[in-house]
C-alpha cells in the first residue's frame, strides 16, 4: 500500500548526511516529537524531507508537509495544516477536531517547516494534536525549539569541511561541503572540472562558509562567472557576494544576508544587543567572558545567552570536567559585527582586551606549577581572543601590551610558537614605555626565543642588553636568566670555556635568590658543558643533583628538560638503560603539555639510542619526526648537536636500501607530535588498542564499528545484540572516555587503530 503524502519532489541531488539520517531514523522510532534546530541555511528542511521520504512505509496514515515560512498570521497555522492534510473547514465543528479525526487512525506524520516565527501558534496546535492522537508523530524544522514537554531537540550540524592539509581532490570530496560545492558548480557550469590548483582554494571556501549548505550552494552558483580563486578572494564581503538563490526560494533564503536578517529580526531588543556584542570574540568564549564584555545596565547575560543558543545563533559546546564553550559560526559572527554600533564597539573591545589580560595574568604564575597543562590548554584555546587583545592594547596601551606579552611568553616557548611570539615581542618592545624595568622580561624572553629560532646574533644583543639593564636595576633574577642565555649561545657553538663562565656566574646569582628550586637550570647547563667536554663523571654527579632539585619544584616543564639532559649524559657515558629511562620520563612529562622543543630533543636522543641498538629504520623515523617538529615550530638545534644526529642519519641510511630508508623517513615526517611521542615511547598500535581507559573488549568492538560509520542499529545487527544493549555500550564508552559525540568516539578509535 502506498503512503499518501504531499512531499515536494527533490530538484537537485541530495548530498551527505548519511550518519545524521541513520540516527534520525532511529530516533523517529522512539519519539513522537522531534525538532530539527539550526541556524538559517543549515539545511534543516532538506534533511527533514529526505528523512521522511525514506521512512514513508512507517506512516500508512500519511505524511504531510506544512510550509509555515510564508505565513505571517499565527491564526492561519491550523488552516495551513488542514490544507496540507486535505481537511476542509466547516461551520459544524472546530478545525482541530477535524484534524484529529483525520490524523487519529493509522500512524501519520506532520512536518512543521520553518516554525521559528510562529512558535506560540505551532506549540499550541502541536501539543493539542499530539495529546489528541496517539498515532501521530510531529517533525519540526525551526531555528529554536517549540518548548513542548517530551520534545526531542536535534541540532542540525553544518556539513563536514575539508581538513587544513587537504591536497587532493579525493580528500576534498570526502567532505560533505566539498561534494556539495562540486555538485552545484556543475549545475551552474556543466563543463566545470576541479583542477589541482583549485583544491586548497575550495577547501578554504568551505571552511570560511562554516559548512553551511545554503552559503556553499550560493558560492557554487558563481562558478559560471568566476574562478574558484576569485570566489575565495571575494569572500571578504560574503554578504555582498552571495546573493543568488532560485526565484522559487522563500524570500528570506534567496541570499545569505536575508537568511540571517530573518533570524535577527525575530530577536528581542536585549537579544539583539547581546548578539552584536558577542561578535567581538574570536574562536569562542565562556560564560565569564560573555558577562565581562556584554553586561550593561544590569542585563541578564546568562538568560539572554541561553535564548541565543536556543535560536541557533550561538553554539554551546559542553566539555567533560570543563567550562561550557560558546561560539558563533564565522558567517553569523561577521553579520553580528556589522550590527555593532561604532560607539559601542570601542567600549566592548576595551572590555574584551581587559578581560583577556586578566586571564593571562591568572595563567602566568600557574605555568610554573603543577597544573601547567590545563593552563597551557586554556591559553591555546583563547589564542584568537588573546591576539585580538594584543592588537587592541598595542593601539590603546603600550604598557599593557608589554604586560600581556610577558604573560604569554612561556606559552609561546613551550608550544613552539616561536615566530608568533617573536612578532608580538618585537611590536611590544617597539612601543614607547617610560619604565625600563617593564622591558626586562620581554628582552630576556626574546633573547631565548631568538636563540631557539636560530637568530644567535639577535639573541646575543637582547641578552647583553638584559644583563646591562639588570645590573643597573639590581634585578638578579633577570640577570641570571640573561647570563644563562649567553652561556647557551656559546655552548651552541662549542665555545665551552665561555659557556661555563656564564653558567657559573648565573649559578652564583641563582644561589643568592635563596630559592633552591631555581638551581636546577644552572646545574643542568653546567652538567651538559662538562659532558660535552668529556668529563662524564663530574657531569653525572651534577645532573643527579639537578634532577633531585627539579623534583622538589612543581614546574613539570623544568623537570622534563632536566630529565632529557640526564638521558643525554647517560647515553654519552654508554649507559643506554639509564639513558632510555631518563628519556622516557622526559617524554611522559613533556607530552602532558605538548612541549614541542623538549619532545624534539628526546626524539633526537632516542634516535641515537636506536642507532646504538642497531635499528636503522627506527633511527631514521625518529630523526625525521624530530625534524618535522622543529620545522613546524621554526626552531633550530645547536650546531654541535646537529652534527651528531646527522652522522647517525647517514650511518642508518648506509645500512638500508634506498627504498627502505626513504620509507622510514616519510613515515617519521608524516607523524604528528603525539604520534611521534607514542612511537618513541614504544606504544605500538596493538598496545594502544588494548589500553583504553577501562573499556571492555565488547566496548572496544563497538568503538571500532562507530569509527566505521555504523549506527547503533547496525552495530547491534553486526554484533548480534539488542539495540538497547548497543545504546548502553555507546553510553558507557562516552562516560569512560569523557566524550560527547559519536564523531569524537570515531576519532578516538581511529587514532588508536582500534579493531573489532
Amino acid at each position: 500500500m502506498t503512503t499518501p503524502h504531499n512531499l515536494p519532489a527533490e530538484l537537485t541531488s541530495f548530498v551527505g548526511r548519511e550518519r545524521q539520517l541513520a540516527e534520525l531514523r532511529r530516533l523517529l522510532r522512539k519519539s513522537r516529537l522531534i525538532t530539527l534546530t539550526g541556524p538559517g541555511g543549515a539545511g534543516k528542511t532538506r534533511l527533514a524531507l529526505r528523512l521522511v521520504s525514506g521512512v514513508l512505509d512507517r506512516f500508512p496514515g500519511g505524511a504531510w508537509f506544512v510550509e509555515l515560512g510564508p505565513l505571517t498570521d499565527p491564526s492561519f497555522v491550523d488552516r495551513a495544516v488542514a490544507a496540507a492534510c486535505g481537511v476542509r473547514e466547516t461551520r459544524e465543528r472546530p478545525l482541530v477536531e477535524a484534524l484529529l479525526e483525520r490524523l487519529g487512525g493509522p500512524r501519520s506524520l506532520l512536518i512543521f517547516d520553518g516554525a521559528e516565527h510562529l512558535i506560540e501558534a505551532s506549540l499550541s496546535l502541536g501539543e493539542r494534536l499530539l495529546r489528541g492522537s496517539r498515532t501521530l508523530t510531529v517533525l519540526v524544522t525551526s531555528r529554536e525549539p517549540l518548548g513542548i514537554s517530551g520534545e526531542l531537540i536535534w541540532r542540525t550540524p553544518p556539513f563536514s569541511v575539508p581538513g587544513d592539509s587537504t591536497t587532493s581532490g579525493v580528500d576534498l570530496l570526502q567532505s560533505e561541503a566539498g561534494r556539495l560545492f562540486v555538485d552545484r558548480a556543475r549545475l551552474a557550469n556543466p563543463g566545470f572540472t576541479l583542477e589541482p590548483d583549485d583544491h586548497a582554494e575550495l577547501a578554504e571556501i568551505c571552511a570560511r562558509l562554516d559548512g553551511l549548505p545554503l552559503a556553499i550552494e550560493l558560492a557554487a552558483s558563481l562558478v559560471g562567472a568566476m574562478t574558484i580563486r576569485e570566489i575565495r578572494l571575494q569572500l571578504r564581503d560574503r554578504y555582498h557576494l552571495l546573493t543568488g538563490g532560485g526565484r522559487n526560494a522563500v524570500a528570506r533564503a534567496r541570499t545569505l544576508k536575508h537568511t540571517i536578517d530573518w533570524s535577527y529580526e525575530l530577536l528581542s531588543a536585549d537579544e539583539q544587543a547581546l548578539f552584536s556584542r558577542l561578535a567581538v570574540f574570536a574562536g569562542g568564549f565562556d560564560l565569564e567572558a560573555a558577562q565581562a564584555v556584554a553586561a550593561k545596565d544590569g542585563a541578564d547575560v546568562v538568560t539572554t545567552l541561553m535564548r541565543l543558543v536556543d535560536k541557533s545563533l550561538v553554539v554551546a559546546e559542553s566539555r567533560p570536567r570543563s567550562r561550557t564553550r560558546y561560539r558563533m559560526l564565522d558567517t553569523i559572527r561577521e553579520y553580528a559585527a556589522d550590527r555593532l554600533a561604532p560607539s559601542v564597539s570601542s567600549v566592548v573591545r576595551g572590555a574584551h582586551a581587559s578581560h583577556f589580560l586578566g586571564v593571562a595574568l591568572q595563567a602566568h604564575p600557574e605555568l610554573v606549577r603543577g597544573n601547567q597543562a590545563m593552563w597551557l590548554d586554556r591559553i591555546e584555546e583563547e589564542t584568537p581572543n588573546l591576539r585580538l587583545a594584543l592588537a587592541w592594547l598595542e593601539r590603546e596601551s603600550p604598557e599593557q601590551v608589554m604586560e600581556l606579552s610577558g604573560y604569554l611568553a612561556r606559552y609561546w616557548y613551550v608550544r613552539g610558537k616561536l615566530t608568533e611570539g617573536l612578532e608580538w615581542l618585537d611590536r611590544a618592545l617597539a612601543g614607547r614605555v617610560e619604565n625600563p624595568a617593564a622591558r626586562l622580561p620581554l628582552l630576556q624572553t626574546r633573547a631565548r626565543l631568538r636563540r631557539h629560532h636560530g637568530d644567535y646574533e639577535g639573541s646575543r644583543r637582547d641578552a647583553e642588553e638584559t644583563v646591562e639593564l639588570s645590573r643597573r636595576l639590581g634585578n638578579d633574577r633577570h640577570l641570571s636568566a640573561a647570563l644563562t642565555t649567553l652561556g647557551n649561545l656559546n655552548a651552541a657553538e662549542a665555545r665551552w670555556d665561555e659557556a661555563q663562565r656564564f653558567f657559573t656566574e648565573a649559578l652564583t646569582y641563582q644561589e643568592n635568590l635563596n630559592d633552591p628550586a631555581l638551581l636546577a637550570g644552572p646545574l643542568n647547563n653546567l652538567a651538559l658543558v662538562e659532558s660535552a667536554q668529556g668529563d662524564q663523571e663530574s657531569a653525572t654527579l651534577r645532573i643527579e643533583r639537578a634532577v633531585a632539585v627539579s623534583e622538589t619544584h612543581p614546574d613539570r616543564i623544568l623537570r622534563a628538560s632536566v630529565r632529557e639532559s640526564a638521558g643525554r649524559i647517560a647515553r654519552r657515558r654508554g649507559d643506554r638503560t639509564a639513558a632510555r629511562a631518563h628519556y622516557l620520563q622526559a617524554l611522559a612529562l613533556s607530552s602532558e603539555f605538548d612541549d614541542v622543543l623538549t619532545i624534539a630533543d628526546v626524539l633526537d636522543g632516542m634516535c641515537l639510542l636506536a642507532l646504538a641498538d642497531r635499528d636503522p629504520t627506527r633511527t631514521l623515523v625518529l630523526a625525521a619526526a624530530s625534524g618535522r617538529q622543529r620545522s613546524a615550530s621554526e626552531s633550530t638545534k645547536a650546531h654541535w648537536d646537529q652534527i651528531e644526529v646527522q652522522a647517525a642519519v647517514e650511518r642508518a641510511r648506509a645500512t638500508l636500501s634506498q627504498a627502505a630508508a626513504s620509507a622510514a623517513w616519510r613515515r617519521g615526517t608524516a607523524m604528528s607530535l603525539r604520534q611521534a611521542a607514542e612511537y618513541a615511547s614504544g606504544a605500538t598500535p596493538e598496545r594502544r588498542s588494548n589500553g583504553g581507559p577501562g573499556l571492555t573488549q565488547r566496548e572496544m568492538q563497538v568503538a571500532s564499528l562507530i569509527a566505521e560509520g555504523l549506527t547503533n542499529t547496525e552495530i547491534a545487527g553486526r554484533l548480534r545484540m539488542a539495540e538497547r544493549t548497543a545504546d548502553a555500550h555507546v553510553e558507557h564508552i562516552r562516560n569512560k572516555l569523557g566524550l560527547h559525540t559519536r564523531s569524537q568516539i570515531a576519532v578516538w578509535a581511529h587514532d588508536r587503530q582500534v579493531t573489532a
